[in-house]
């Protein structure tokens, strides 16, 4: 058992290492083309550090198709269960130590998106089951959203920062080949994680893998916010929250399709809905999270985690 916890943990550490090689590479690659703070975070970086949960969904996908239904159980727990630390416990831990500014940009427009595609997931999960149709339904409206905000975006290299294209391209293969590599390792422990504890596989995902797939956007909010690209960071997170339940668990689903176990459907997403629309509220007045503001959002995370081992451990 305790070799089981241990190459599960090596598994997660591969994981995040090939997901943060892909986004420092993306990084400096969108920076030489000249695009804006916002976009960055609202597409690459979230992308990026969504790549655990894409390809946590893939590989739950694959083996879902070979009878392993727990696995998909262990998939949109660990999307649901992610998208909520970012936008409770992450949100309000860098709102707690520092001011968190929005713009009515981003409010108006990714923020309310946001929160569509919690109400989309909830209401394709509505029966219990996401389809392939409803999967691809999903993926299809992100890939949209994202050639609506590169419409306006001007792209073009700029001479005052250059970098070496061959070199970020050879990184993020290794990035990406980390990522295969370790994402199957991290999905047959959790599994096997989830048998010896006795608990289900959504449960798994939600308050460990979730953890877990969710640090790349911690560190990189962080990072950013040292920087001072305030929109940077918020846009990561609200990014993050755009791209895991529709595009990672659109295509997740496209493979497989996925059974959705009640506690999801009437406890997480809706919790998951309330809590983002609170930091709506929250930023929506003077564009920014005041502290104590902040500390409500990270408080609302140990509730959820306190009503999950209470009610579904």
């Amino acid at each position: 058992m305790i070799w089981t916890f241990l190459i599960l943990l090596f598994g997660l550490a591969g994981v995040l290492i090939g997901a943060d090689i892909i986004v420092n590479a993306a990084i400096r690659v969108a920076k030489s083309l000249n695009m804006s703070q916002a976009f960055i975070g609202l597409t690459i970086l979230s992308i990026g550090t969504s790549l655990p949960e894409i390809f946590t969904h893939i590989f739950s996908s694959i083996e879902v198709r070979k009878g392993v239904t727990e696995a998909a159980g262990l998939a949109v727990g660990t999307n649901i269960g992610s998208n909520i630390i970012q936008i409770t416990l992450i949100l309000g831990v860098i709102g707690l130590f520092s001011t968190l500014r929005s713009s009515h940009t981003t409010l108006k427009r990714d923020y309310i998106i946001m929160l569509v595609g919690i109400v989309l997931l909830w209401i394709v999960s509505f029966d219990g089951f996401i389809g392939k149709i409803e999967g691809g339904l999903l993926a299809i409206l992100y890939i949209i959203y994202l050639v609506y905000l590169g419409r306006n975006e001007k792209i073009k290299e700029v001479n005052n920062y250059k970098t070496n294209y061959w070199w970020d391209g050879g990184l993020l293969i290794i990035g990406f080949s980390l990522l295969l590599f370790c994402a199957t390792i991290v999905i047959n422990k959790a599994l096997l994680v989830a048998d010896i504890l006795g608990v289900t596989g959504t449960f798994v995902g939600t308050l460990i893998i979730g953890v877990a797939t969710a640090l790349p956007e911690l560190t990189t909010a962080i990072v950013a916010l040292l920087k001072k690209s305030a929109d940077m960071s918020l846009g990561t997170l609200i990014g993050s929250n755009i791209t895991n339940p529709m595009f990672a668990l659109g295509i997740g689903a496209v493979i497989s399709g996925y059974p959705v176990v009640k506690s999801i459907v009437w406890f997480d997403i809706p919790f998951w809905f309330l809590v983002s629309f609170m930091g709506l509220l929250f930023f929506w007045k003077k564009m920014e999270l005041k502290h104590w503001e902040a500390g409500i959002m990270a408080a609302c995370y140990f509730l959820f985690v306190g009503f999950q081992l209470w009610v579904f451990a």
